[in-house]
This record gives C-alpha cells, sequence and structure tokens, in this order.
C-alpha cells in the first residue's frame, strides 16, 4: 500500500470519529493573500532547544486498549510507508480485539461509533471487504444521521471499484453542505464506473460552488469532467460496437476459471482478430493454467498470464513479471475502429520502452483486466474483450490467485494463428500503470497514445 493512500485512509478515519455524535457547521475556506512581499532580513540563528521526546499518539476511545493498538500501528505505517506481512499480521490482530470490545453490549453510543469506525479501517487495510460493509453498516445503523459515515463508506467502496455499490449508498440523497461536495463528486465517479456518464456530469454540476468548494475538490471535479468528455465520445463509439456485437452475436467467449470463481470473457474478433488468436492459441496450449495473477492493482485492475509465475518455474534468469510465453505478437491498438477501456475490459500488457510510455511490439501473453475505465491507455494498449460475468471475482484476486483452467466455450470455424515474434530480449511487463504511477513520462499531444500516462488526478 502506498504511503499516500495510508495518510488518506488514516486522515479519514480520524475525521469519521470526531464527527461520530454531531458534525460541526463548516466554515467556508479563505482566500490566501498572494500580495507580493519583500523578503525580510535574515535573522542570527539563535540557540536551538533540545528536541522534545516523541509523545505518544493519543488514542481516539479513551480507555480502549484495542484503540490504543490501532493507534500505534497507525504511527508505525505512517513512518515505514507501505504494509508488510508483519504489519499485516499486526493489523488482523487489532481487528480481532476490535472486534472483542464491540462485542461488549453495555458499550456507549459514542464509544461504539469510534470503535467502528477504527474497525472499518482495519477491514480497509487488509481489503477484507464483507468486514469492512458490516462496520460502516453498523455504524451507520447506530448513527443514520450522520452523513460523514455514508460518504466515507461510498469513498472506499469507489477505493475498490466497487461502483454499483457506491451508487445505491449515495445516489438520490441530499448533503449538507459540510459533505455536498465531496458525496457528489464520489458519486460521479461510481457513475462512471458503470458507463453513466451523463449522469456523472450531471452530479459534478449541482455539487455546491465556491467558496464551499476547496481549490483541491475543484481541481478533482475539473479533472473527472475532463475525463468525462473524452469517455462521452469513446462510449458513443463502444455503444454502436456492442449494438454490432448483439446483432451478429458471433463472438468467441472463453471461461477463466480462477481460484477465487470463473470469469467469461467475450472476445472481440472483429476489432482485433490477432490479438484474439494469439490469446486462444496460448489457451489451446495450457499457458494460463496454473499462472497467478502476479501484479493485483486494488481498485484499479490485475494483471496475469505469465507462465514464469508457475509453481516450479525457473524463475533465476527470467522472474516472475517477464515471460512472453515463447513468443510476442503484433499491436491492434492503432485501428481506427479499435475498442476502447471501460470497467471489465481485457487487454495485452506490454514492457516498457527506453525513453516514455510503453515499447510496441512487445505483446506476450500476459493480460490485464481494468475495473474501471481507463481512456488514458487507449491507442497504446489492444482491447481485445471484455468480462460479461465475474467481474466480482476477477476484483478480488490478489497475487496468491492462480487460474485453475482457460476453457473456450464458443469459437468461430476458422483457424486462431496470430503472427508470431521472437522475443529476443525478455524484460519486466511493467505496463500499464494505474492513474498516479510512473507519470514521469509526457503523454502524447496528438496521435495515437505511447501508452505513457497523464497526470494523476486523484
Amino acid at each position: 500500500m502506498e504511503l499516500r493512500h495510508l495518510h488518506i485512509f488514516i486522515t479519514a478515519t480520524t475525521f469519521i470519529a470526531s464527527t461520530l455524535i454531531a458534525q460541526a457547521p463548516s466554515t467556508p475556506p479563505t482566500t490566501p493573500n498572494t500580495v507580493r512581499q519583500t523578503m525580510p532580513t535574515i535573522p542570527v540563528p539563535g540557540p536551538v532547544a533540545p528536541k522534545a521526546p516523541r509523545t505518544a499518539p493519543q488514542s481516539a476511545v479513551t480507555g480502549s486498549p484495542a484503540a490504543e493498538a490501532f493507534t500505534a500501528l497507525s504511527s508505525v505505517m505512517q513512518r515505514r510507508g507501505g504494509m508488510d506481512a508483519a504489519i499485516r499480521a499486526q493489523v488482523t490482530t487489532v481487528a480481532t480485539a476490535l472486534d472483542t470490545e464491540l462485542a461488549n453490549a453495555s458499550l456507549a453510543t459514542d464509544q461504539r461509533g469510534k470503535l467502528l469506525a477504527l474497525r472499518a479501517q482495519c477491514a480497509t487495510w487488509l481489503n477484507d471487504e464483507p468486514a469492512m460493509d458490516a462496520a460502516y453498516g453498523a455504524l451507520l445503523e447506530l448513527l443514520p444521521a450522520n452523513q460523514v459515515v455514508r460518504v466515507r463508506w461510498a469513498q472506499r467502496c469507489t477505493d475498490a471499484a466497487r461502483w454499483q455499490k457506491a451508487v445505491d449508498l449515495l445516489y438520490g440523497k441530499t448533503w449538507e453542505p459540510a459533505i455536498a461536495v465531496d458525496a457528489q463528486i464520489c458519486v460521479a465517479e461510481a457513475l462512471m464506473g458503470i458507463g453513466k456518464f451523463n449522469d456523472a456530469q450531471g452530479a459534478l454540476n449541482t455539487a455546491p460552488p465556491v467558496p464551499i468548494r476547496t481549490g483541491a475538490q475543484q481541481a478533482r471535479i475539473n479533472g473527472l469532467s475532463s475525463r468525462i468528455q473524452v469517455l462521452y465520445g469513446e462510449f458513443t463509439k463502444e455503444s454502436m460496437a456492442q449494438g454490432r456485437d448483439v446483432a451478429k452475436d458471433d463472438l468467441a467467449v472463453v471461461e477463466i476459471l480462477t481460484t477465487k470463481g470463473p470469469i467469461t470473457l467475450k472476445l472481440f474478433e472483429r476489432e482485433a482478430p490477432n490479438t484474439v488468436a494469439h490469446f486462444i492459441e496460448h489457451v489451446d496450449l495450457g499457458t494460463y493454467t496454473g499462472t497467478k495473477f502476479h501484479r493485483p492493482q486494488r481498485g484499479w485492475g490485475v494483471q496475469g498470464g505469465d507462465p514464469q509465475s508457475k509453481e516450479g518455474a525457473d524463475v533465476s534468469t527470467s522472474p516472475v513479471g517477464t515471460g512472453s510465453g515463447g513468443w510476442l505478437t503484433v499491436d491492434e491498438c492503432t485501428r481506427e475502429d479499435r475498442r476502447g477501456h471501460f470497467t471489465g475490459s481485457i487487454a495485452l500488457a506490454k514492457r516498457s520502452a527506453s525513453e516514455k510510455g510503453a515499447a510496441p511490439l512487445t505483446c506476450g501473453s500476459q493480460f490485464y483486466i481494468v475495473f474501471g475505465p481507463a481512456e488514458y491507455l487507449n491507442g497504446g494498449f489492444t482491447v481485445f474483450g471484455s468480462v460479461v460475468d465475474g467481474l466480482d471475482a476477477a476484483r478480488m484476486l490478489t497475487s496468491e490467485d492462480s487460474i485453475l483452467q482457460v476453457n473456450v466455450l464458443r469459437r468461430n470455424e476458422h483457424e486462431y494463428k496470430a503472427t508470431r515474434l521472437p522475443d529476443t530480449q525478455p524484460a519486466l511487463y511493467d505496463h500499464p500503470h494505474a492513474w498516479g504511477m510512473k507519470t514521469d513520462a509526457t503523454p502524447a499531444k496528438s496521435g495515437a497514445n505511447t501508452g505513457a500516462l497523464l497526470p494523476a488526478v486523484r
């Protein structure tokens, strides 16, 4: 987990815990003084006072050993900037301790609410969505009028690409000014995830204006509005392509059986015939059986299909993440009729170019599934299909999960034979990236996307 995510999660938890009983009225942000000032004379440094000893962080719940353990662990995680196996084990221990204290029926309402907020955060850290829903659900039942709780729950759902759940929590509600902007931003993002782009823009348009909006909120709204404009145009073309798919009813269908459940795909033979043939060749050869989903990115997507991730594979010279399945194939991402990246799209991964973006002609066996719109990858990566069933199972995949078997449920009566290129320089398949990851490369201003990323918008 990245440091910025930890900071957001911990800040949100503290915010919820401090607003459980009553939401304090908000004060509109003031505009900072931007008048240029003369630089003052630099004074001579005085003696430096000795540094005060580090004080223990204050627990959100007085007299709660579980809350004290949570606070101490949060401080450790912030200093380390991530969560390893040892920290994960400690989070699990704290979660169990919180459950024990919450089982006490005599807890005061405010204390129970604060403990539930901490329990929800532990569940978020552990990617335990049922436990997170249970904690937030109990918290909302305890304090049904607290709008902060509802919005924070929905935000955690969008972080995990649970778009419909977030829509169900927020859509059609009336918000107090203090939380209205965050609520409308969250519901807009969730609506984008389920392909409701006009409704998403409408949600942004109804967010309270300045001075209630902060500068950061305005920047977020601007970024989402820009994405919506691009996505709406892409979705118009996608809708036409989907109409042709339904009318012709001739798409190949593949089922991936995973340790989290089956994932069913329809493959776009019209727009990506070579890539579909390439994928089915690997299916027929058994390339994918036993491979792991070695590169999960929570809330964004998951990557798998590397033979080097199989049990017993020789990774001494070619580690997990570098395998191509034996050969490469040509790109089809610059075709005029190419399909776009929407929720559930599947595409072939690529290696990084030496200068920026993704390297062309590096498509091997590795593929990725995105859990939300990813228009910034269009033109750089070949989308060759979409998930029609099992997206929830795909979202739950971790690096410990694997493919048990892949079956072609339906194929057309022609040979599936793709163009093969030699793989002479094996390297890591570290593209694509989610928003905000490896954004030092500058995206192309015109023409096809090279696979470089746009600046982060979150």
